[in-house]
């Protein structure tokens, strides 16, 4: 009886921590009444439509290595916030538990407690990969394949699925990204080139309207140099509407880039969505074959506060075209991806006015780069560390937990953020290494070159 009622009230936390979207298009949450029994509220969680593919999180370890922590494939309920009554209220109808309990009831009290706080860590997202892909060596030689590639590409793939017509900050997702993505090719280099394809833009998130949705991905702004007003009026032509056709989006991708090959473009592909697939394609095989074609894409997955199912998802699609995926949190965070890249096009249009300092900044940027996302990680397992802590304290002093469990938690927990920060530690300090590396080789080729022609 007391194991029933202990996973029953399990069952009741999990309420909080999924947030599930229905059809990938419109945000729908559970609302708890606060009279409603357990086994009301037990129901309401086994009501829970099997499309939505609710990710059970007491199924899920706890990380053993940093590698395991970014591959979590989920985000808990409070990641990203500080301690608060909210939290403890939620705690608050945790049954209590005691090592007396079985070894199954504990491990599963220990993972939701760990779930909800769970802060959703990320690789490296800093374009070491771009030392190759820009090809700097020296710009007289004839062979191709030691020149710096000619162009620059960038192609944004942008969801306009119904669930951008979410709210933040009065505004919809919609209209936050599009003022992102208009600053952000705003600020490329003038030789630059620059394409914006929309998909879910068409009908809306009914039925009836799937097929004409999920058949329509539009390229609103060809391939070209950026053009102030005509970009404008392309972020204007439409609006958040239907369905999820990101497959086909991808194709239609390569489609458009199929003349610019990999041997004479760096073609860097933004893909921002806030959910999933939802047209029945299968966008993980679609990004094997771009990373696969002759583009040699640069491929960068954006997660516009994707919930878990869509976290999954994205990040299974940037493994598949050796790409970076980030799930950005606001619009703040979308422009700090963007700038990313600004970056990286601003040395690539160095390179012909002064290959030196090409290299220079390069380097100084992926430093600056590495350190940026060393200290968001951080900041992350900090907090993380922190509410985990705060959690069982206070389930601890309101008798939730006794001190075996408290102390067997604490421990667990203890390790787990030791393992994680020093593994991500060790991470940056060898792409620092590597990133030396790298300017200086690449330097002393550079001022070889130099050197050469002076003397002649």
């Amino acid at each position: 009886m007391k194991k029933t009622a202990l996973l029953l009230a399990l069952a009741v936390l999990s309420i909080f921590i999924i947030v599930a979207c229905s059809n990938g298009e419109t945000k729908k949450e559970e609302v708890i009444d606060e009279n409603e029994s357990i086994e009301a509220v037990a129901d309401k969680a086994n009501d829970i439509k099997d499309e939505e593919n609710r990710v059970s999180q007491t199924s899920l370890p706890i990380p053993q290595s940093f590698k395991e922590s970014v591959d979590y494939g989920y985000t808990g309920e409070w990641a990203m916030k500080e301690f608060s009554n909210e939290v403890k209220s939620a705690l608050d109808q945790l049954p209590s538990i005691t090592m007396e309990a079985t070894e199954e009831e504990i491990d599963a009290y220990e993972r939701d407690i760990f779930s909800l706080f769970k802060e959703n860590l990320s690789m490296p997202n800093v374009p070491i990969d771009q030392w190759q892909a820009m090809k700097f060596a020296d710009p007289t030689v004839t062979d191709e394949e030691s020149q710096l590639k000619k162009n620059y590409n960038v192609a944004i793939l942008l969801d306009a699925s119904g669930s951008m017509g979410a709210l933040e900050n009065g505004k919809t997702r919609m209209e936050l990204a599009k003022e992102a993505i208009n600053q952000f090719v705003d600020s490329l280099p003038e030789k630059a080139k620059v394409s914006l394809t929309v998909y879910g833009h068409k009908g809306t998130g009914d039925e009836a309207d799937k097929e004409v949705s999920c058949s329509t991905v539009e390229e609103v702004y060809s391939l070209s140099a950026y053009d102030s007003k005509e970009f404008t009026n392309a972020l204007g032509k439409f609006n958040p509407a239907g369905w999820t056709p990101m497959t086909k989006a991808v194709e239609q991708a390569m489609v458009n880039l199929e003349s610019h090959d990999g041997s004479e473009n760096t073609n860097i592909i933004y893909l921002v969505s806030d959910g999933i697939e939802t047209c029945g394609g299968n966008p993980v095989q679609a990004m094997e074959k771009l990373s696969d074609s002759n583009l040699s894409p640069v491929v960068q997955i954006i997660g516009y506060q994707v919930n878990n199912d869509g976290l999954t998802q994205l990040k299974e699609m940037a493994r598949a075209a050796n790409g970076q995926f980030i799930n950005v949190q606001n619009q703040e965070d979308l422009k700090a991806e963007f700038k990313r890249t600004t970056e990286m096009a601003e040395v690539w249009s160095e390179w012909h006015r002064n290959s030196n300092d090409a290299i220079n900044n390069l380097n100084k940027t992926v430093q600056k780069q590495l350190n940026d996302w060393h200290q968001k990680e951080q900041e992350k397992m900090n907090r993380e560390r922190k509410n985990l802590q705060l959690a069982i304290n206070y389930l601890n002093e309101e008798n939730k937990i006794d001190t075996d469990v408290f102390l067997r938690l604490d421990e667990n927990y203890r390790a787990y953020y030791l393992q994680v920060d020093k593994e991500a530690r060790n991470l940056y300090l060898e792409l620092d290494q590597l990133n030396r590396e790298s300017f200086l080789d690449n330097w002393e080729e550079i001022s070889e070159i130099f050197l050469k022609n002076v003397s002649e």
